[in-house]
Order: structure tokens, then C-alpha cells, then sequence
């Protein structure tokens, strides 16, 4: 979407109605370039509708302000740069076929995702007005211990984003955040180049925001913000303050590793003092959380560290 595309969304946001021919004046392109441009927006999925003598109005307002989240971009030490898509098969999977020429920092972001995954290869249903987003970062020469735990950083850093909008939320290991026993974010972290060489790594991430109807084969284990909550949140906004906190505190996880977060982790992790399941067959009795996020169990009379696997928690 080219900038001038991106303002006359903004005027349509700010705006109840707006007409074409303030935008021509204030773009200094012509009706039919307006034209080609609010076509191109209904085209991306933006309900743009047009009355006359009334001009144009965005008509549903829940969207990703694009011009904020660049401005952040633009601010950022971290982040390059800002790709959004209005369907796409899955973000991570678009970073795996064009790294070589995409910028390390750089956020994919879609709207709809049409092939999402989660871990195991599992597929990842998509609801409408979430955040699905992956980001792309070539990290150089990292050891394979910080990189592990990363899913674990992330999912800290989205609880602390919705703890501080009041959701009561919390993580389970390793990479789910959980609301009311039912999921509401999954994360999928992914490493590529090698381990111990120059490494990149794509962390992606689906929030379920606004859905107000989960579908019936996922209701009884996922859920969305608004639907336990009763709550609108302003997505923008809140995308921006997960790229925010995950920026912040990148740093101190670079330099120290997941054992600088691993009370804050403990804290709000549902699956410490629990019976688990282990990959479907092995039950054990969790523990603790180890330096490395690895988390410690008890099973078959021995403590034993699990560093990855499919965990399920026996209610």
C-alpha cells in the first residue's frame, strides 16, 4: 500500500465522511486516482462505502491503523519495517520464502490467514479481528540456550500486554497464553540458518481480539479477548504495545538469557504444581521451570527436564 493509499485511510478513519475531491486537492492527484485508490482499500477487505454528496466513509472502524504502526516502526531501534497483508496463507511461512531479501526487524502482519500452523504442524484456525503477525529478526552469533526460550520471552511479554489491560490471563509452557482455561494466544517461534553460526529466527504470534463467535470445534478450548472479557480493545493499539514491550526488554534477554524472566515466568504459569501429560501418553507432576525455560518434572519416581513437547494439563 503506497502512502498515499495510507492517507486517505487515515482521513477516512479521522472522518465520518470524506470527500473525493478534498482528498484530490490535499493528494494533488486527480478524482479518478482517488477512485483507483478507495477501490484498492475495499479491495484489501476495508468496508469503504460511497453516498452522494457525502463522499466516502470507512464503515467498519475496527482496523489496524497502518500510519501509527509505521510511525512506531519509524521510532524503533528494533523494527525495520512493516509489511501488511488482508489475507495470506501464514505469516511465517511468507518470512521463510523471502528472507534472503527481507531486513532483519521486520513484522508481518495479516488480517486473515489462510494457512496458519501451530506447533507439530498443527493448522491454526483463523478468526476474524485478531493479531496475526510474525517478526523477523537475524540475530548473528547466538547461543542455541537463548534461543530456545524465546517462544517462552514472548509469551511473557504478550501476558504483560494484557495484564495491564486488566485480563486476567496467564502463560501455559510453552507457548500458549490462557484466559479462563481456554487459549487466546499461540505462539510459534521458528529458527533457521545455523545453530552455531550466524541464526535467524521468526516468532510468530495469533491474538484472538475482537471475535465475538467462536466456531464450534474450537469453542471449548480457545477463545478470544472480547469474548471473556466483554470488552472492545483497539487492536493498534495493542500490537503496538506488544512490539513495544517485546523491544524493551529484547536486550536484557540477549545479554542474559530466560533466567532474567523466570520468576515473572513462574509467576504466571499455570502449569507449575499440576499433573501434566507429556506428548499424549506420559503423565508427570510439574516442578519448576529450569534456567533455560526447560521445565522440570516429576515421572516415573525421577526428575527428569523437559526441553520440548506437545504438554497438556490434567484439570
Amino acid at each position: 500500500m503506497d502512502e498515499k493509499s495510507i492517507y486517505i485511510l487515515k482521513k477516512l478513519y479521522e472522518d465520518e465522511f470524506v470527500s473525493g475531491e478534498s482528498l484530490a486537492n490535499e493528494l494533488k492527484i486527480s478524482r479518478m486516482a482517488v477512485n483507483k485508490r478507495i477501490k484498492s482499500l475495499q479491495q484489501m477487505g476495508f468496508s469503504v462505502a460511497s453516498y452522494k454528496k457525502k463522499g466516502y466513509q470507512l464503515v467498519d472502524r475496527d482496523i489496524i491503523r497502518l500510519w501509527q504502526v509505521k510511525d512506531f516502526i519509524s521510532s524503533s531501534n528494533l523494527f525495520s519495517d512493516f509489511l501488511y497483508f488482508p489475507q495470506i496463507d501464514s505469516t511465517n511461512s511468507y518470512i521463510k520464502e523471502n528472507q534472503q531479501k527481507l531486513v532483519s526487524g521486520t513484522v508481518v502482519y495479516a488480517e486473515r490467514q489462510s494457512a496458519g500452523r501451530g506447533r507439530l504442524g498443527r493448522s491454526w484456525v483463523d478468526l476474524e479481528k485478531g493479531i496475526k503477525m510474525s517478526i523477523f529478526l537475524k540475530l548473528g552469533l547466538l547461543d542455541i540456550e537463548k534461543v530456545v526460550p524465546l517462544t517462552l520471552f514472548t509469551g511473557l511479554v504478550v501476558n504483560r500486554v494484557l495484564r495491564r489491560y486488566n485480563v486476567h490471563s496467564f502463560i501455559k509452557w510453552s507457548n500458549d497464553i490462557i484466559l479462563n482455561n481456554k487459549k487466546v494466544c499461540g505462539i510459534l517461534t521458528e529458527l533457521s540458518g545455523e545453530l552455531e553460526g550466524s541464526a535467524s529466527i521468526i516468532i510468530g504470534m495469533g491474538l484472538n481480539v475482537n471475535c465475538e463467535k467462536i466456531p464450534d470445534e474450537i469453542a471449548e478450548i480457545a477463545t478470544s479477548l472480547k469474548k471473556e472479557t466483554g470488552s472492545h480493545f483497539d487492536r493498534t493499539d495493542l500490537l503496538i504495545e506488544i512490539l513495544k514491550e517485546f523491544e524493551s526488554e529484547f536486550e536484557n534477554f540477549k545479554n542474559h538469557g530466560f533466567l532474567h524472566f523466570r520468576d515473572e515466568y513462574k509467576s504466571f504459569c499455570i502449569n507449575l504444581g499440576k499433573e501434566i501429560v507429556i506428548n499424549g501418553t506420559q503423565r508427570a507432576f510439574c516442578k519448576d521451570i529450569g534456567q533455560n525455560g526447560e521445565l522440570i518434572v516429576e515421572m516415573d519416581g525421577r526428575i527428569q527436564k523437559i526441553q520440548s513437547g506437545e504438554v497438556t494439563i490434567r484439570w
